[in-house]
């Protein structure tokens, strides 16, 4: 089941954390190992993949999390200081690895970059 929503706004430069927990129709955890999750942002949902502002893919590692279905994707202020301020379109997809993959979008809307004050990011 997917849904659109608007992410809270993020400034430039933070690391933000998305949790997330997979279940199946009685609300069982869902062994996800294996499985990746994509996030993409881009500036039109038309625009190709290669023209996405920014996009990051994770491979869930076999591990007690894993099989609990338990997933956070973590953008780091690294990765977010690279984004320009804007509003973007967004969204979350997973992949189930299978012959063809089954490909589930989660959660898709628009995120809004903002601009930050202070540039200094710890390194």
């Amino acid at each position: 089941m997917s849904f659109k929503a608007n992410l809270s706004p993020l400034y430039r430069g933070d690391t933000r954390e998305f949790a997330f927990e997979f279940t199946d129709g009685a609300g069982q955890p869902v062994n996800i190992t294996g499985h990746a999750l994509w996030f993409t942002m881009k500036q039109n949902m038309n625009d190709e993949d290669s023209e996405a502002v920014f996009q990051k893919q994770i491979v869930f590692p076999a591990s007690p999390q894993s099989l609990q279905g338990e997933a956070v994707l973590t953008l780091t202020s690294a990765e977010t200081d690279l984004i320009a301020p804007g509003i973007y379109v967004f969204d979350f997809q997973r992949v189930i690895p299978d012959n063809p993959p089954v490909v589930k979008t989660l959660i898709s809307g628009k995120i809004t970059i903002l601009p930050d004050i202070t540039r200094n990011n710890g390194s």
